[in-house]
């Protein structure tokens, strides 16, 4: 629901702003959601695994709770008040009362963000489910008032800090009762290796803000400027619609797994994950296949002629959906390593990732970018099943699957790419 009402929100205000005003908004956003991740040190990733593993023990879960609320609820403050030094750095100009909309939105996502953590671990996904309503209702309904006259980029950002700040009514009662009761006692071996693994997962969520998410736009920025990241905005909103939408099928896998684990049930964890991975090749090659086909003609519904100049890197981006595949293996990683596993291929990944962008971008635009985006996630995936399988044998993965899935990608790419201007009946008949 969520995934959707955002998709049709940001569509809805790239036809009613400038393009110039578009791409600052891309910016702005990417940037906010980039300074709570570096004040968030890590907490969220806590809250998230370690409420999933105390569950069966009420005391030492409210002692957990006791101890990290006040990071939960302070980091997101202490982002807030960063927002305009993120905006000095970054370059951007925008008005006073847009800042501080920008600000306030970064607040309410920094909140929403622990929360939904929490509710994750509880496995309180009704609660998530009408949050995410709220802020759906919230959304669209305010980007359609944008019909109404002329609204700017504070408008935007109001919009989106109410629904966050909404969102996160929803389940605060559920969440707050994590403090009650009894409480227990967490040994101080236990703080540390709580600790640790929220630096870990803390330097992990920021290299994943710049590998999977939108780190390539500053590159982008500085060789095409405000016109290019607006574009390429779009075809990120895109991607990562796909992404979401084939990831929704198995949200609720990853605290189930990570229940599995924590529980000494390894070598079930590892069927599951191996199972999920079938069905998420499936969905990423579906969706991948529809964005390479159809790709031109979803960006005109969705934005408008303005942005029908990003089709083809739409179809190279698009090949990177597979790497997706892989998700339930680098979750499970993640957890035996306490976050050294993601960390370490993630700062491998961000290398790779600004290496590619810079030297592409100058020469392909927005095409390069999206080259470099896709390679990457494809070797970071690759890495994930070369580590999994051995570290758990070679039966852990499909081999079959992975090879069918991505020969078909692949080849459906370089295929369409090499017939100039492809007509949609041909681009139909391949999906």
């Amino acid at each position: 629901m969520l995934t959707i009402s955002r998709f049709i929100f940001v569509a809805i205000i790239a036809r009613h702003l400038s393009i110039i005003d578009f791409g600052q908004y891309a910016y702005g956003q990417w940037m906010a959601d980039l300074v709570f991740l570096v004040c968030s040190m890590g907490v969220a990733g806590a809250i998230g695994r370690y409420v999933a593993e105390f569950r069966h023990d009420p005391a030492l879960l409210a002692s957990f709770a006791r101890y990290l609320r006040p990071f939960a609820i302070g980091f997101p403050w202490l982002a807030a008040a960063l927002v305009p030094l993120g905006v000095w750095v970054s370059g951007l100009v925008l008005e006073p009362s847009v800042i501080i909309m920008l600000s306030l939105l970064t607040l309410g996502n920094g909140l929403w963000a622990m929360q939904t953590a929490a509710l994750s671990g509880l496995q309180r996904f009704d609660l998530i489910f009408l949050a995410n309503i709220a802020a759906a209702v919230i959304l669209i309904g305010g980007a359609l008032l944008m019909s109404l006259g002329s609204k700017g980029l504070g408008y935007v950002f109001g919009i989106m800090s109410l629904a966050a700040l909404c969102a996160v009514i929803v389940g605060y009662s559920a969440t707050r009762r994590l403090t009650y009761g009894a409480t227990g006692t967490v040994e101080p071996a236990r703080l540390r290796a709580i600790r640790g693994y929220a630096i870990n997962i803390w330097i992990t969520a920021l290299l994943w803000s710049l590998v999977w998410s939108r780190g390539e736009l500053p590159v982008v920025r500085a060789y095409l400027g405000d016109d290019g990241v607006a574009r390429y905005a779009a075809v990120l909103t895109l991607f990562g619609g796909a992404i979401q939408g084939v990831m929704l099928a198995v949200s609720a896998v990853a605290p189930h797994l990570t229940m599995l684990w924590g529980a000494g049930r390894h070598d079930e964890a590892i069927t599951t994950a191996r199972s999920i991975m079938d069905f998420q090749l499936l969905l990423c090659s579906a969706g991948a296949l529809i964005l390479i086909c159809i790709g031109p003609e979803i960006l005109l519904l969705a934005f408008g002629n303005k942005y029908d100049q990003a089709a083809t890197p739409l179809s190279f981006l698009a090949v990177g959906l597979l790497a997706m595949a892989v998700s339930c293996q680098n979750h499970l990683l993640q957890i035996a390593t306490d976050g050294r596993f993601s960390r370490n291929t993630m700062l491998v990944g961000l290398i790779m990732l600004f290496a590619l962008a810079w030297y592409l971008t100058q020469f392909f635009q927005l095409t390069g970018a999206a080259a470099a985006r896709a390679g990457t996630m494809l070797f970071m995936s690759g890495i994930t099943i070369f580590v999994g399988a051995k570290r758990w044998g070679k039966y852990s993965f499909s081999w079959g699957n992975i090879i069918v899935a991505y020969g078909t990608i692949c080849i459906t790419t370089v295929g369409l790419f090499l017939i100039e201007d492809p007509q949609v009946e041909l681009r139909i008949i391949v999906l």
